[in-house]
């Protein structure tokens, strides 16, 4: 039997991460879903992470525990954000592959061991990525990927329902919107490399995400749906997010940038992934943000591209992005 990565005995097949915030109605069902997977042959752990709730899912994550010895629960010093809460219940895992879930989401078990299975088999796949569905609550119907997300996915496939690449053979798997919770990763190589997510409240899951593909030796990529994301009105999802908080964008990005500073070999091969993320983020806030806020972001995103180096805008210019140079260079000079 395989051993945990901390050598503190056999290791569950798989671990579930799971930052909650003001979740009580759905961890019940969520932990339902992952304990499900024992009928499938898998053995499991599911870690629940509270972020400072006041719904009572601090209470409820108690019982789980203690009715179910696959739960963890463990408790955030206040509500830091889930990605802080996403590393700290990583530094509790035991399990062979890790998935970084959200509470009030669905997963869809079935899909499970088949992609262990096929990890298992391919001992450099070190992150496997899969299709999702969107639902928005209040009209409770289903839509598929986002366009973007869907034609990316469609490229890396090239027709297949799976296939196995490196990120070099498919960069534009970086632009893939930053979801956690469409990937498992291989516990021990990223124990190797090291995974962390950002520390900002929102966008904090473009470094995990980043981390997940750029330190994967082989990424399996994978057409069948592992996860119904679920939008809720009146929730903390990102959508619903417009206002101070969308300035973190910059404290992510600069995280992002600092990782990529740290491996030059990377940051050669990925920077005009990284300035077309940022640039797109930030068009896509200019229109949801106005007055002083608005003036911040144009502030926040001068200061980013400041630390764009020469190297950076003559790669896009002369061979990836010339337009997204050029209106780099439009921004600099405005």
């Amino acid at each position: 039997m395989t051993q945990s990565p901390d050598g503190t005995g056999a290791a569950p097949d798989i671990s579930f991460v799971v930052p909650v915030f003001n979740a009580a109605q759905h961890l019940d069902k969520l932990t339902g879903q992952i304990l499900s997977l024992r009928d499938r042959g898998l053995t499991v752990e599911a870690i629940f992470v509270d972020d400072g709730s006041t719904d009572g899912s601090t209470a409820l994550l108690t019982s789980l525990a203690q009715r179910h010895d696959e739960v963890t629960a463990l408790v955030s010093p206040g509500n830091r954000g889930a990605g802080l809460a996403r590393n700290q219940g990583w530094d509790d895992v035991r399990g062979r592959y890790t998935i970084f879930f959200d509470a009030d989401d669905d997963l869809m078990p079935e899909v499970i061991a088949p992609a262990l299975a096929r990890m298992d088999a391919l001992p450099e796949v070190d992150t496997a990525m899969f299709a999702y569905r969107y639902e928005r609550e209040e009209t409770a119907t289903f839509t598929a990927m986002a366009h973007d997300d869907e034609a990316i996915l469609r490229e890396a496939l090239k027709g297949a329902d799976e296939a196995v690449i490196t990120l070099e053979q498919a960069p534009r798997l970086l632009r893939f919107t930053n979801y956690p919770w469409n990937k498992i990763i291989r516990t021990a190589r990223f124990r190797e490399t090291g995974i962390r997510f950002g520390c900002t409240k929102v966008h904090n899951d473009v470094l995990g995400h980043w981390y997940s593909l750029m330190f994967a030796r082989q990424i399996m990529v994978v057409n069948r749906v592992i996860c119904t994301h679920i939008v809720h009105p009146s929730g903390g999802n990102l959508t619903n997010r417009f206002d101070r908080q969308r300035l973190q964008v910059f404290t992510a990005m600069n995280e992002l940038l600092d990782l990529l500073e740290q491996h030059p070999h990377l940051r050669r091969r990925y920077s005009h992934h990284f300035w077309g993320l940022a640039h797109r983020l930030v068009v896509w806030a200019r229109p949801r943000m106005t007055g002083d806020l608005r003036l911040e972001l144009e502030d926040g995103f001068a200061d980013l591209i400041a630390r764009i180096s020469l190297d950076d805008l003559a790669r896009m210019r002369t061979k990836h992005a010339p337009g997204l140079a050029r209106a780099l260079v439009n921004q600099m000079i405005a």
